[in-house]
């Protein structure tokens, strides 16, 4: 099946919809963000509460 040249800028598809690639890379995204947040919260708690691990 051969398309003419007029009708090909009517053809939509590929590039305009979301991919579950990116929708996995930015919800790994999400993840990192939130572990981070959790790290420099629990830091923060155990310094302020002065329960800090010796070396």
């Amino acid at each position: 099946m051969k398309i003419e040249e007029k009708n090909l800028d009517s053809i939509y598809g590929g590039a305009t919809s979301i991919s579950s690639s990116i929708i996995n890379a930015l919800t790994n995204i999400i993840k990192i963000l939130l572990d981070a947040g959790k790290g420099v919260g629990e830091s923060i708690r155990r310094i302020q509460e002065k329960e800090m691990c010796s070396l």
